[in-house]
């Protein structure tokens, strides 16, 4: 009997389709995180907008790869089923037809789903909010709309969930539900860089993906998750697909490698950013991210969000 696997994956910021300005949820001017929760839902039912596929919908180096998970699970012998963990919609599957919009996970952008950064009870916003969604009605009917609910309509079935601790923050409660789901517990696999939840209840599925693996794998650190996802998959027949093993495996590569690179790079100021991303413009650049690549090349240092951030205010100001 073919082995079901459902890969789980986070979605991206960056959409190929405009996203209105009502579908991002900096809109939303409602209190406490249920009632905007419940508020967002009701936009993204309003049918006036066009929708996409959501695996078209998405882009970017993290999705690139993702999108060739399932095919590279099918050749080893899996039926697999791919899944978006969204901030926008909750779980849905990748040919569920969603509006383009802009919700994350992600601290300190305008879109995001935690009101105050610092606030203690960060991660208890997060889960109530997947929590919410998971009660609202999704894009395609009759799907799962859990993780827990998706283990427990088949329970000898793998999962292998490709996201970033924030994003595991957000669906642990889910998560551990669904390990209660499982008729192999082990089957669950979270791929994610380790953070204090990979020591909690989730630990023992938790597969470390660190900088120690992007020089074997090559490619971005923005699809490093996906990336030690589809190595898993190719090198991991399905009688072996097993949380505990796979962990193993992990740990002792990294044990063994060399330590990551660091960049010495220089800090900069706010102000110091926007000159340099005013130069860039009028030099004709237009994206955010090649001119951050630029900056970073010259020995410049500034985290990727907030140069995003810096780079839309000067673009997009007066």
């Amino acid at each position: 009997m073919t082995a079901t696997l459902h890969i789980i994956a986070s979605c991206t910021d960056r959409k190929r389709q405009p996203v209105p300005e009502p579908l991002r949820l900096r809109a939303v001017k409602v209190d406490g995180i249920e009632a905007r929760a419940r508020a967002w839902c009701e936009r993204l039912s309003d049918d006036r907008y066009d929708a996409f596929e959501a695996g078209a919908l998405y882009a970017g180096a993290h999705w690139s790869v993702v999108l060739g998970l399932p095919e590279v699970a099918r050749a080893r012998g899996f039926k697999p089923q791919l899944w978006v963990a969204s901030a926008g919609y909750g779980l849905i599957p990748a040919h569920a037809v969603i509006r383009p919009y802009s919700a994350t996970f992600a601290r300190g952008h305008d879109d995001s789903v935690v009101k105050n950064a610092a606030s203690r009870d960060s991660a208890d916003q997060l889960r109530m909010w997947w929590k919410v969604l998971s009660r609202h009605e999704g894009p395609s009917a009759r799907h799962a709309r859990s993780i827990n609910e998706l283990a427990a309509e088949g329970p000898r079935a793998s999962i292998l969930v490709v996201a970033s601790p924030l994003y595991v923050t957000a669906l642990a409660e889910d998560l551990a539900r669904a390990v209660q789901q499982l008729v192999v517990p082990e089957r669950l696999l979270i791929v994610s860089t380790p953070s204090p939840l990979a020591k909690g209840p989730l630990a023992p599925h938790w597969i470390p993906s660190s900088a120690h693996h992007q020089k074997r794998l090559g490619g971005s650190k923005l699809s490093l998750h996906a990336r030690v996802a589809r190595e898993i998959i190719e090198q991991t027949p399905s009688e072996r697909f097993d949380a505990h093993s796979v962990r193993r495996k992990y740990q002792r590569l990294i044990a063994r490698s060399a330590p990551p690179l660091v960049h010495q790079r220089t800090p900069m100021s706010d102000a110091e950013v926007h000159s340099f991303i005013r130069d860039a413009l009028r030099a004709g650049e237009k994206s955010w991210s090649a001119s951050l690549r630029r900056l970073r090349a010259g020995g410049q240092a500034c985290e990727q969000s907030r140069f995003k951030r810096l780079f839309l205010e000067v673009r997009e100001g007066p």
